[in-house]
């Protein structure tokens, strides 16, 4: 899930700077997210995992606070300003995430070789179809504009748009259920993805 960000993600690039220490930093950090979100057991990967989609079921808290720490402990020996970056876009985030039920997309990636060939919207595809079926909303943060226009393709709309400390922006995305609302097209099955386990 590092590699997507290889070629920083605006907002990546922003908390981070230096490719180095993304490399460094950001495989560790990843395990501990992804590990944590496994256990919702909402984690779709393509079948050789070189792409994902990392979803927390609506009214779930992503982390424990166990998890929460142990995430802290991954990062202690980032440079300060790499830390405060980190903590002021997420908490920027968290201060304006909706509190109305919803699916939550935490972090959607594809390897940069598989890139532009669709993954990353049958990645999405794959769980929105259920949340159709099941009449749930969903919610992201788009951090790029080119994530954005992804996400637009299937059903999300801007909703609000955060920025902090000169950070790049990031796109509060908000979708409805297509059967809320009235759309009774019917919609072809995404190519083959998975739930993802503890490898």
């Amino acid at each position: 899930m590092t590699r997507p960000f290889d070629t920083p993600d605006p907002v990546f690039g922003w908390c981070m700077p230096d490719a180095h220490q993304r490399e460094q930093h950001l495989a560790p950090w990843f395990r501990v997210v992804v590990d944590a979100l496994l256990e919702h057991e909402e984690t779709y990967c393509t079948e050789d995992a070189a792409g994902a989609a990392l979803w927390v079921p609506a009214g779930v808290s992503p982390m424990t606070e166990e998890q929460e720490a142990h995430l802290g402990a991954v990062t202690t020996d980032m440079g300060e300003a790499e830390l405060a970056r980190i903590a002021a876009s997420s908490g920027v985030m968290e201060a304006h995430h909706p509190h109305d039920p919803h699916l939550y997309l935490w972090f959607v990636g594809v390897h940069a070789s598989r890139q532009g060939q669709g993954w990353g919207g049958r990645l999405l595809e794959s769980r929105l179809i259920r949340a159709d079926g099941e009449s749930v909303p969903s919610y992201l943060e788009a951090t790029s504009g080119r994530n954005r226009t992804l996400y637009e393709r299937h059903g999300f709309e801007v909703v609000g748009e955060l920025s902090v400390d000169g950070s790049p922006p990031m796109w509060q995305m908000w979708r409805d259920p297509r059967q809320a609302r009235g759309s009774e097209k019917a919609r072809p099955e995404p190519g083959p993805s998975h739930t993802c386990a503890r490898g």
